[in-house]
């Protein structure tokens, strides 16, 4: 368990920054950064969480409240909740996906996650810029952020397959994002 770690730049919890790591039943919660990735700074490499959570952290910074990254990254029966993002401009409450990496979600959930700064706050659940990002039996749930859209903001088109959704986020589940997830609806 990583519980209650502060980061002064980033990764509350991990800051990883190249090769392999897999971690199975492992919780990260209530940790801090003053820059990216509350709970998980992810540049390099690949990373696998299986049956984990990500919860309750917080970065003051300007993305990725529970996780930030631009690795290869798989959550397999993994549960990102909690998490916020709290700068004006902040994005990816969740999680925060940079151009050049990938994260793939099976039987995973994004939910009660903001990015609830005083601004342009966008995406609770998961702002991709310019990563792939595919939701296999997952969903990005009841996130919020200041402004749309709320669930997910993205600018090149996620893979959703086997049942995903995207619903009740506030105040859009996509609406706002340059790119509408196929199958989300508002």
């Amino acid at each position: 368990m990583f519980d209650r770690n502060y980061a002064s730049f980033y990764g509350g919890a991990i800051d990883h920054e190249s090769g392999d790591s897999v971690y199975r039943n492992t919780t990260l919660k209530n940790n801090t950064s003053g820059n990216d990735g509350g709970g998980i700074d992810l540049d390099g490499g690949t990373a696998q969480f299986i049956n984990s959570k990500i919860l309750n952290n917080t970065t003051t910074g300007a993305s990725g409240g529970g996780i930030w990254s631009r690795a290869s990254v798989t959550l397999i029966k993994t549960e990102v909740s909690g998490n916020v993002v709290g700068s004006s401009s902040g994005k990816g409450g969740g999680i925060f996906q940079e151009a050049g990496g990938t994260l793939v979600l099976r039987d995973s959930s994004v939910n009660r996650n903001s990015a609830n700064g005083s601004g342009t706050s966008q995406a609770g659940g998961i702002y991709n810029q310019g990563g792939s990002v595919t939701l296999d039996h997952s969903e990005v749930n009841n996130n919020a952020s200041t402004t749309a859209s709320g669930g997910v903001w993205t600018n090149p088109q996620f893979t959703t397959v086997n049942r995903s959704e995207i619903r009740h986020n506030i105040p859009t589940n996509c609406d706002g994002s340059p790119v509408i997830v196929t199958g989300c609806v508002g």
